[in-house]
């Protein structure tokens, strides 16, 4: 009964829920141009856009972010990005961390210059060569390669994003298959095991110790102690370091070595300063687009007594109506995350310390609003403090949050058949570790589970495999 009131409260969003969302993702300069668009469209709209910009040079424009005081914004010093390839002893702590962003702290704040293509421009390039997709399957894997986060995990629920786009779990989980199976190998996962499991299955070291320690045993990686690894695996020393050697040469950060994609300059949400010792938050309302009724045009299509322009001045009022509450909630949204980034950071913003940890899950909790809502109002946003343009999502370390909710016995049979194509045939898995890589991938199930659909589909069992080889 619990689980069939959770599903009828997870109703697809209307579209008007939807508008307000993609709203809320938009920077200014994207908002201006989506405005322009619908004014266009609707008589009833009125944009008054902001006095002509003379906007710098981008790449004047990031020259002088990453020069002269750049180094100010270093706020809690940077480990190596190579940390994954140090020796164990210089690892240790870096495993429990989590696989979401915090494999290297932020080395600076403000925006570097670009560095090539993005990990999203990649992604759209490959769905765009790929024969024999459906548009509709397209679109939803485009959409979510635009929803992951820096490092390259998907920070949403699945369920979620169904109900936002307004399709099914299953059609979701095709789109995020198809996206997983793209390159760089581990991208779209939705935690550091899953990343880590979906590129062990692309190697020969797939196998039952690989993916324990994937599973069980990252902890104990990250110190080095093949003593309790050889202990956890039941194996002996030689084959925990084996194992141990083929996933460290895994990458927790799929997106490493993608750029930001091309440079534009930024129009800040707000400003923030020091102000007699208080911090003072000023929105850009002057660079902003704004929006309003236009009621002379609104009073004209009244005087017409047809029941064509009657029906047609409802419906454009109403999606005029609409389009400014999204406006409005955007800006609304912004404010209250703002104000709260402004009292959580004081110490970075007032006295120059280092910035306090904080995740967007955090954030989430303190204004009583959704993961999904916050990561969209962060999302391609930046503050200006000290002349320096700073993206939002700097202050997070964005947590990958643990798949919940239902998963349909299609989607563990098509990734259960994927993990035996991809096994070593020497060394075929066990029921029991293709239970752990499944539970790695957000697919727990129990092993009795995993023989039944094994069963299902033709597949023998580990040791008939063998044999058959």
């Amino acid at each position: 009964m619990e689980l069939m009131q959770r599903q009828e409260q997870k109703q697809i969003l209307s579209q008007s829920q939807r508008q307000s969302l993609e709203i809320l993702q938009m920077p200014v300069l994207e908002l201006q141009e989506y405005l322009q668009d619908r004014a266009l469209e609707n008589p009833l709209l009125e944009l008054e856009l902001p006095q002509e910009l003379h906007l710098p040079d981008p790449a004047e424009h990031a020259a002088e972010e990453t020069g002269g005081e750049a180094d100010r914004w270093e706020a809690t010093g940077s480990e190596s990005a190579a940390v994954w390839d140090l020796p164990a002893g210089e690892m240790a702590g870096d495993w429990n961390r989590g696989g979401d962003g915090e494999w290297d702290r932020m080395a600076t704040l403000a925006d570097p210059a670009d560095r090539g293509e993005s990990l999203a421009q990649a992604l759209h390039e490959q769905l765009l060569r790929m024969p024999g997709l459906t548009d509709g399957l397209r679109r939803l894997a485009d959409y979510l390669a635009d929803c992951l986060n820096e490092n390259g995990f998907l920070e949403f629920a699945l369920e979620d994003l169904a109900a936002e786009q307004g399709v099914s779990m299953f059609e979701m989980e095709q789109a995020l298959y198809l996206l997983q199976s793209l390159q760089p190998t581990g991208v779209a996962a939705r935690t550091l095991p899953e990343c880590l499991v979906l590129q062990l299955a692309q190697t020969k070291d797939f196998n039952e110790h690989t993916v324990r320690l994937v599973r069980e045993g990252l902890e104990l990686l990250a110190r080095n102690n093949m003593t309790a690894i050889a202990r956890l695996l039941e194996c002996t020393p030689a084959q925990a370091q084996a194992a141990a050697k083929a996933v460290r040469a895994l990458n927790p950060r799929p997106a490493q070595g993608y750029g930001t994609g091309p440079l534009a300059y930024q129009i800040p949400e707000a400003v923030f300063r020091r102000e007699n010792g208080q911090l003072v938050i000023e929105l850009e309302r002057r660079l902003a687009p704004r929006l309003q009724l236009n009621e002379q045009n609104c009073a004209l299509l009244q005087q017409s007594g047809t029941p064509e322009a009657k029906t047609y001045l409802k419906e454009r009022r109403a999606e005029a109506q609409q389009l400014l509450r999204a406006v409005n909630e955007r800006e609304s949204t912004l404010v209250r995350l703002l104000r709260q980034l402004a009292q959580d950071q004081q110490d970075f913003f007032l006295r120059g310390g280092p910035l306090k940890p904080m995740t967007l899950t955090q954030m989430a909790q303190s204004l009583g609003l959704s993961l999904s809502t916050v990561s969209r109002a962060v999302q391609g946003k930046t503050l200006q403090f000290e002349g320096k343009s700073l993206p939002l999502k700097r202050f997070f370390s964005a947590g990958v949050p643990v798949e919940g909710g239902q998963v349909s016995s299609e989607s563990i049979k098509r990734q259960l058949l994927r993990f035996v194509q991809a096994e070593d045939p020497a060394k075929p898995l066990s029921d029991e570790a293709l239970r752990a890589a499944l539970e790695a991938v957000n697919l727990p199930v129990a092993r009795r589970t995993v023989a039944k659909y094994r069963e299902e589909l033709g597949i023998p069992s580990s040791s008939a495999r063998r044999r058959m080889d």
